[in-house]
């Protein structure tokens, strides 16, 4: 009995780990795509009362957007995203897939980093899915990003308008289980 609570806790401490990396991952993508200067946020929450189309916006008067240096810093911006996101995505696989690989986890382990893995693969699909459907609709680049039941879309655009926030918010309700009042929109110029 003594051998199989010392192999319980390892696998305890194993997944703990497991979550602990995956939370970190996912707060560094966010809080990284959210340091850019260049950004403002557009909140499309819903209150008691509002609608769905009633998105609020927090202009940055400091943004100014001259040339071919800070379209470059645009894209360059958005590769990073995207980069910063797959890195931290493959590193919460790995240690999932370690964790399913290891003789010594539980049943109940493995089932549990196997739910794991499928819910990141569906956050996989899901924000693939909101790119390319936003980038239709004629912005210009995206990233979206998935937690659990919160989406962060960060957006090229100059002035996001009402609709297109709304349209935003749309694709993210009909591509996944996110609600509106979930959905948060950054613009990047």
């Amino acid at each position: 009995m003594r051998g199989m609570s010392g192999i319980f806790g390892k696998k305890q401490v194993m997944l703990a780990v497991l979550v602990v990396a995956l939370g970190v991952a996912v707060y560094l993508n966010y809080y990284f795509s959210s340091q850019n200067p260049l950004t403002a946020e557009a909140d499309t929450s819903t209150s008691k009362s509002g609608n769905l189309g009633d998105a609020k916006f927090v202009d940055n008067p400091s943004t100014v957007t001259t040339g071919t240096k800070d379209n470059q810093n645009t894209s360059d911006y958005f590769i990073q995203a995207r980069k910063n996101r797959e890195d931290a995505r493959q590193e919460a696989v790995d240690i999932i897939r370690d964790l399913m690989n290891n003789a010594k986890a539980s049943q109940e382990t493995q089932e549990k980093a196997l739910a794991k893995a499928a819910a990141i693969a569906a956050a996989v699909e899901q924000e693939s899915k909101i790119e390319s459907l936003v980038k239709a609709k004629g912005f210009a680049d995206c990233v979206a990003y998935i937690e659990d039941d919160k989406c962060n879309i960060v957006v090229r655009s100059d002035n996001l308008k009402d609709t297109e926030a709304l349209q935003i918010t749309e694709i993210v309700i009909a591509q996944s289980d996110i609600t509106a009042d979930n959905v948060k929109i950054v613009t990047v110029k």
